[in-house]
C-alpha cells in the first residue's frame, strides 16, 4: 500500500513514517507540507492512502479532501488531527476515519486496514460542521487531474445547463474553466465575498466597478480587468447599487 503523508510539522511526518514502517508492508512514497503540495503529488505518486493533517497553512485538510474527492479514482483519506473530542463529534457523525495526535501505532494500523474513500457529501458535511471559513481555491477537473484556481483571481461564476463556468484573471488575461458545483452551493460556500446578481450568476464583490443600463432598461455589471458584462436581474439591482455606493464613499 502506497502512502502519502501530509503534515506541516516535519517531526509529525517523521513519526508517521516510522510508525508505518513498523506496522507492516507500507511504502511512504511522498511527503507534503500543505494541501496544494498534496494535490500536485497525487498525479505523480498515485497513493492508495493519504494521512492528511487537518490544520495546515494555506489550504487545510478539509479543503484538500474536498478537491481530492473530485478525482475519478481518489485515494482513501485518513485525517490526523489535534482537535479536541467535542470537535471530533462531526467526524464520528459522518463515519470518517481520523487519528487523534499523538498518533497511536495500533490505531494507525487499524485505520490503514479499514481505509475507505470519502464521498463528496461526507467532506462537504465535515466542512460545514468544522469550519466556517471559505476555501482558498476552487478546483476544476481537467483531463483527469485537478486544476486549482485561487479564489482571489475569480471574477464570476455563471451557470449554463448542468455546468458552471468560472471566469478568472491570471497572467494579465481572463480564463474560463468548467466546474460541476451547483451555483447554489457556491453561493452558500462563498457568501463572504461573492454576491448573486442573477439566477445564473455570482460575482466577486471586490471586483465590482460599475452598473450600466442599456436602452431597453436592462442592467449590466462591470468587473475589473475583464470586458465581459453580466446581466443583473431587477430584484438584485438595489443591492448592487448599495455596494457601488459604499465603494465610492470608502
Amino acid at each position: 500500500m502506497k502512502i502519502l503523508i501530509a503534515d506541516d510539522e516535519p517531526l509529525a511526518r517523521e513519526r508517521l513514517a516510522r510508525l508505518c514502517s513498523e506496522i507492516g508492508d507500507y511504502s511512504i512514497i511522498a511527503e507534503a507540507q500543505h494541501g496544494k503540495q498534496v494535490l500536485e503529488l497525487i498525479p505523480q505518486c498515485k497513493p492508495d492512502v493519504i494521512l492528511l493533517d487537518i490544520r495546515m497553512p494555506g489550504m487545510d485538510g478539509i479543503e484538500t479532501a474536498q478537491h481530492i474527492a473530485k478525482l475519478d479514482t481518489p485515494p482513501a483519506i485518513i485525517f490526523t488531527t489535534a482537535y479536541d473530542q467535542y470537535a471530533l463529534e462531526a467526524f464520528d457523525n459522518h463515519a470518517v476515519g481520523y487519528l487523534l495526535k499523538p498518533i497511536n501505532k495500533d490505531k494507525l494500523a487499524d485505520s490503514l486496514n479499514a481505509a475507505e474513500k470519502l464521498t463528496q457529501a461526507q467532506i462537504s458535511a465535515l466542512q460545514t460542521e468544522t469550519d466556517t471559513s471559505q476555501p482558498s481555491h476552487i478546483s476544476a477537473r481537467v483531463q483527469g487531474n485537478i486544476q486549482l484556481i485561487p479564489l482571489e483571481t475569480i471574477r464570476y461564476f455563471r451557470a449554463d445547463q448542468k455546468y458552471v463556468s468560472v471566469c478568472y484573471f491570471e497572467d494579465n488575461r481572463s480564463h474560463e474553466v468548467l466546474i460541476e458545483e451547483p451555483l447554489k452551493t457556491l453561493e452558500q460556500m462563498l457568501k463572504q465575498s461573492f454576491i448573486r446578481i442573477h439566477r445564473n450568476a455570482l460575482i466577486a464583490e471586490c471586483y465590482l466597478t460599475g452598473l450600466d443600463k442599456d436602452k431597453d432598461g436592462a442592467f449590466w455589471i462591470c468587473l475589473k480587468d475583464i470586458d465581459d458584462k453580466l446581466e443583473v436581474s431587477r430584484r438584485h439591482v438595489p443591492e448592487v447599487r448599495k455596494i457601488i455606493k459604499n465603494k465610492s464613499i470608502s
